[in-house]
């Protein structure tokens, strides 16, 4: 029994499925937008160090993030919307 307002905490296997999910979303995603997204939100690089290291302007970072989030988002919509 949970108590009435407890917040459910996911079980490792479900965050485990949901990692599994958001991963092979990522790797639809196309190149520039996949590498952008993998170094920044993955592995927790700044603006900066991910244009140093795709030899890019943070300019074009921001813009590929910004649009491989989007696109990520509209993968994973359908597959976590849950229609009570």
């Amino acid at each position: 029994d949970v108590p009435v307002g407890a917040a459910a905490v996911p079980c490792p296997v479900d965050r485990a499925e949901t990692a599994a999910q958001v991963r092979a979303c990522v790797d639809r995603l196309p190149d520039a937008y996949r590498a952008v997204v993998r170094l920044r939100d993955l592995e927790g690089l700044d603006t900066d160090a991910t244009a140093a290291r795709l030899g890019t302007s943070p300019g074009a970072v921001k813009v590929r993030l910004h649009r491989g989030r989007h696109a990520l988002r509209a993968m994973l919509e359908p597959l976590f919307s849950h229609e009570g």
